[in-house]
């Protein structure tokens, strides 16, 4: 995985070497606005307090702002860090209580639940 590095990172250190956040697998769709407005759905694939990894077929700038709205969550603001294809990483502008985390992921089971 290729990762972006900024201001925020040193240049030599991987993006797994920086992350001290646990991470969840998880497969939610959520919808995402960048900055031009455009808006599409995404995929997330795993989710931490300070951020998360998704799919898109979206191509996305390094360093775009982002929205993301998961359902029974308020919008989350990001900015991408990364992209690897369409693997895109986020990192979210104020990390996620952990209220918020287990919401999301307490519904992603209520809906796998259901299938």
């Amino acid at each position: 995985m290729a990762a972006w590095t900024g201001n925020r990172h040193a240049a030599s250190q991987p993006a797994t070497d920086r992350r001290f956040a646990i991470r969840i697998n998880v497969n939610i769709e959520a919808e995402m606005v960048d900055q031009g407005r455009r808006h599409c759905t995404v995929t997330l694939t795993n989710l931490s307090i300070t951020g998360c990894r998704f799919e898109t077929d979206q191509p996305l700038k390094l360093s775009a702002p982002v929205t993301l709205t998961i359902e029974g969550v308020d919008p989350i603001q990001g900015e991408i860090v990364w992209a690897e294809g369409k693997i895109v990483g986020c990192h979210f502008t104020e990390a996620l209580s952990p209220t918020i985390c287990n919401r999301i992921i307490r519904t992603l089971r209520q809906q796998q639940d259901q299938r």
